[in-house]
């Protein structure tokens, strides 16, 4: 009897660590994805200089880029995954005119990235609640 009230313990307590485990493992994945897809925009912005072409990074949610931007870029995210935000435009010289992207994973983490101008750095801000979809 007391070996199966032990066994039964230490199955609980096995349970109960893989649960966190697989919860920081899916933590880690997603900051790693959302952190590469972040830098991905300065990577756009060197793109633009380098073709001397404006360009703009676009989201699920942004408005139609102006007909005069040469270049449209996505995020390079996983499937499932959905950006909302501005575009964030480029311009032939490579100056980055700023603005924010959140991505959202298929498990509803959320990442806000802020992107600076002139060099479109980006600084994760607190993540606020997704704006609906027009």
């Amino acid at each position: 009897m007391e070996v199966m009230v032990t066994l039964a313990i230490i199955s609980i307590v096995v349970s109960l660590a893989t649960a966190s485990l697989s919860n920081s493992l899916q933590s880690a994945r997603f900051a790693s994805l959302s952190k590469a897809a972040a830098a991905e925009v300065r990577n756009y912005r060197a793109k633009a200089l380098l073709l001397g072409q404006s360009g703009a990074v676009v989201t699920d949610t942004s408005e139609p880029p102006s007909p005069a931007i040469q270049n449209i870029w996505r995020l390079s995210l996983p499937k499932g995954w959905k950006t909302q935000g501005e575009a964030i435009n480029m311009t032939p010289s490579g100056m980055c005119l700023g603005g924010e992207i959140l991505m959202i994973s298929p498990h509803g983490r959320q990442a806000l990235y802020r992107y600076e101008p002139p060099q479109c750095i980006p600084v994760r801000v607190a993540a606020a609640s997704p704006k609906p979809a027009p």
